[in-house]
């Protein structure tokens, strides 16, 4: 069946968008440039024509000072404004008052002698740096009216008014405007044109790219992309090549990786079923357990196997291995401890026979440590043997202590002469109401948290203190709660396993433990 066509219009194409977009950011440049280049224009021609105005207006006043102590200002006066405004058309009018108000200078002589009336309704102040003591600036969109004071040795003698009009203000704004717009668009022509071409140049091995990727859609993994460019494109383009052959050479590891994936799949369920599903507890007693592996399989192992009516087999094991090596030991180990615990050996013979089995049927460096205990509730007793696994825990809720019991015990699938027989123990205890064991695995007191600090059995015992008075339970979850408190967000880099029997406080009288 063929595939379907993509199909992308011209204007979809990223060739296209991507063109265009530069364009509209080229356009918002250029034109958030030109204004900013107008205002500041403006802004410049402004401040010069304000500087402008105050200083005519001073020079004015300079002018006037002698004219204004004489009897008869006026005839000094008019040929000095006539001047003025005839040589600046910019000067609409200048009257030029005493120290009382009185017209004494006007341009057109129609005014002389009558008393001046401020006239600048619709203007507005003006703040300028260019202004002095005592002198006003005002404007409207047309004129620009300025009042600056006549003095002699720094007294009042009258005042200039200067009415100055802004139409060379508005011609150079409005000419200014002009060549930066034409300047501005004459700079967005040469990058669109400029775009344009730079687009043209990418498109070519972009097209060539888009064809090779396209080959290995279809399956064509042996295909080559070749770009002459020496851009990111052609990076981008020996990326392309260097997946496609990744991707031929995972094709071909994937059966074998499915393969290994079912196999462990497999391997989880084996184990999953070496674990126990449901446990009998002995009549007036608690058990408590826990089991989280690292990894996908496991190397811990834990077993609760009732032996008759009244004898109970309490089984914990690490297996040095890990994965599927270790799940077979595992699985050994089961099976042969269900054996011989069911034919009623004791701990110290079923570990016997355990090593002599492991010893000549693990690869070397592969061993294991186990505890094995028989708990009879007909009298309460404890019968166990520790072949190199952690120390075993005991809560006495008399006294409210706990200890580590430590037996010897070397590992089991090292040594299979007399030493190993030698070294091994049997510890027996009884337990009485309130009285808690456990067993645990070497990822409980050797788990890390960030700093590398370990769990250990110091704080194992305190916990135990704590929380060992409220059965065996209670105190495995309070001990998988602190280890992860403990740990946090450190990974847990080795199998977790607890498994705990506690008595209740209120046993069946024939269940109350005696010394023997």
């Amino acid at each position: 069946m063929s595939r379907p066509s993509l199909g992308i219009s011209h204007f979809r194409s990223l060739k296209t968008q991507m063109c265009f977009g530069t364009i509209f950011l080229l356009g918002i440049t250029v034109a958030s440039i030109s204004y900013l280049l107008i205002i500041h224009e403006k802004k410049i021609l402004k401040n010069e024509i304000e500087r402008s105005v105050v200083l005519q207006g001073k020079n004015i006043a300079l002018s006037s000072t002698k004219a204004l102590l004489r009897p008869d200002p006026e005839f000094e006066l008019y040929p000095l404004l006539s001047q003025l405004t005839n040589r600046s058309s910019d000067i609409v009018s200048v009257v030029i008052t005493d120290a009382n108000g009185i017209i004494q200078g006007d341009n057109t002589l129609q005014n002389i002698g009558t008393p001046h009336r401020l006239k600048i309704k619709g203007f507005q102040p003006v703040r300028s740096v260019h202004l002095g003591p005592g002198d006003k600036l005002y404007q409207n969109d047309q004129y620009y009216f300025f009042t600056t004071p006549v003095k002699s040795l720094d007294i009042p003698v009258g005042k200039v008014h200067l009415l100055y009009s802004k139409e060379e203000f508005h011609y150079s704004i409005t000419r200014a405007i002009t060549i930066t717009l034409i300047c501005a668009l004459a700079a967005l022509l040469l990058g669109i044109v400029f775009s344009l071409l730079l687009f043209q140049r990418i498109s070519r091995p972009l097209d060539i790219l888009m064809r090779g990727v396209r080959e290995f859609g279809e399956g064509n993994l042996e295909a080559e992309i070749h770009i002459k460019a020496k851009n990111e494109l052609r990076m981008l383009a020996s990326s392309f090549n260097e997946m496609a052959s990744k991707i031929a050479a995972a094709q071909r590891e994937l059966v074998i990786k499915e393969r290994m994936e079912r196999e462990l799949e497999i391997a989880r369920e084996i184990q999953s079923t070496l674990l126990p599903k449901k446990i009998r507890e002995p009549s007036g007693f608690e058990i408590g357990h826990y089991y989280q592996s690292a990894y996908e399989v496991g190397g811990d192992y834990m077993d609760v196997i009732p032996i008759d009516d009244d004898r109970t087999a309490l089984v914990m094991a690490d297996v040095s291995g890990k994965g599927v090596p270790g799940l077979v030991v595992m699985a050994m180990v089961k099976i042969m401890v269900q054996e011989f615990a069911l034919k009623g050996l004791a701990p110290t013979e079923v570990i016997q026979r355990l090593n002599e089995s492991l010893v000549n049927t693990t690869k070397q460096n592969m061993f294991v440590t186990l505890l094995f205990a028989i708990f009879d509730e007909s009298n309460s007793e404890l019968a166990c043997s520790n072949a190199g696994h952690n120390p075993l825990l005991i809560y006495e809720h008399s006294i409210g202590t706990c200890r580590l019991v430590k037996m010897k015990g070397l590992p089991l699938g090292i040594l299979a002469d007399a030493t190993f027989e030698r070294q091994l123990t049997q510890y027996r205890a009884y337990l009485k109401p309130g009285d808690l064991i456990l067993g645990y695995t070497d990822g409980l007191n050797e788990s890390k948290n960030e700093t590398g600090a370990q769990f250990t059995f110091e704080r194992i015992l305190r916990i135990c203190k704590y929380y060992a008075r409220d059965g065996a339970k209670a105190l495995v979850s309070k001990l998988v709660e602190a280890e992860a408190n403990f740990r946090k967000s450190s990974p847990q880099t080795d199998d977790i396993t607890l498994l705990a029997l506690s008595a209740e406080m209120k046993m069946p009288s024939r269940r109350i433990s005696m010394e023997v």
